[in-house]
């Protein structure tokens, strides 16, 4: 019998290793007025994290990257600019009846004719968050940054990182112009141009952004660590009544919308949770019932919905208490 191998170079058993550097990356989820759902998680995670009697210190300010689609990349938009979850609920319930007013034949309207909502509006809530937001180059934005959103031209997801970034924007956008490209969602707003580019909602491609923030983490850290906070909007991803399958052509356009975007957000956190494992990535989300989610589409603003998601939101957290191991996930990513 041969003699076992002695590896002269190795290092005792005992040895100290190197310590890996940790990488804490956010994650929020495209839904429109759904991202109230995701303000009210943030805002008690928030709170719950800062020190009694003293000012909440900004969720944003735990992570090395935050990435969003849509409402959610208005939502990290904000965060990386230090404003604190407690603003970002406040505008939300404040300027969402504004942003999305009750309209009469509110579906056939988004069918035919323009889009029924101003971004004017949607201007008017993202400089409440960030005053000066059309005036702050995104490239020059010293947070690790990444929103995601659809060149219509092109027909490729466009990805807007930060100056710190692997996809630093080399467009010349304002963090405005960011923000209105990742949520100009089809049916709702009109397309967002910049220069000769045209831009579409980002959740038609990436609607959870979660592997497009692995890839980037992994990209400005090759050897670190990576830890990942994913958030969705309360948004439904059960299957669908098999007897409502439109029968016409033009009634495919909303459903067909809201069939891609579930699709790639459900395949993002399966592929997520695969790759990362569960002590390494966490997804938050409470999916209504099939009577709540009647009352709580991406654009109904009202005092139902509203409750509902706060609601919903509570209960997220709740349940994150009692489920003690889920809860010390948690911590263990964002601390």
């Amino acid at each position: 019998m041969s003699e076992p191998f002695f590896d002269q170079y190795a290092l005792p058993d005992n040895a100290p290793r190197e310590k890996t550097q940790r990488i804490k990356v956010l994650s929020l989820s495209g839904g429109g007025y759904r991202g109230l759902f995701t303000a009210a998680v943030i805002k008690s995670l928030e709170a719950q994290l800062s020190t009694p009697h003293s000012p909440p210190t900004p969720f944003g300010n735990h992570f090395d990257l935050i990435v969003g689609t849509s409402i959610g990349g208005i939502l990290a938009t904000a965060l990386s600019a230090g404003v604190t979850g407690a603003d970002l609920k406040a505008v939300l319930e404040d300027r969402g009846i504004t942003i999305f007013p009750e309209i009469r034949l509110r579906s056939l309207r988004k069918l035919v004719g323009q889009p029924p909502y101003k971004p004017k509006h949607l201007r008017t809530a993202i400089k409440k968050l960030i005053p000066d937001a059309d005036k702050r180059l995104l490239s020059q934005h010293q947070s690790a940054l990444l929103l995601t959103a659809v060149n219509w031209t092109t027909s490729k997801l466009h990805l807007l990182g930060s100056y710190p970034t692997c996809e630093r924007d080399n467009l010349g956008m304002t963090l405005m112009d960011a923000m209105l490209a990742t949520s100009a969602a089809p049916a709702h707003f009109p397309v967002h141009a910049f220069e000769h580019h045209l831009f579409v909602d980002g959740g038609l491609a990436a609607n959870a952004p979660d592997l497009h923030a692995l890839l980037c983490a992994q990209k400005m850290h090759p050897n670190a660590e990576i830890q990942m906070l994913s958030i969705g909007t309360a948004n439904p991803l059960h299957g669908r009544d098999p007897s409502a399958v439109p029968g016409r052509g033009v009634m495919w356009a909303g459903p067909v919308i809201e069939l891609v975007m579930s699709a790639q957000e459900m395949l993002a956190v399966q592929e997520c949770e695969a790759k990362m494992g569960p002590h390494r990535y966490l997804r938050l989300n409470v999916p209504p019932s099939s009577i709540q989610e009647k009352q709580m589409d991406f654009d109904i603003a009202n005092k139902v919905s509203t409750n509902l998601l706060l609601s919903l939101a509570d209960d997220c957290i709740r349940s994150l208490q009692q489920d003690k191991g889920k809860w010390q996930r948690l911590m263990t990513i964002i601390r």
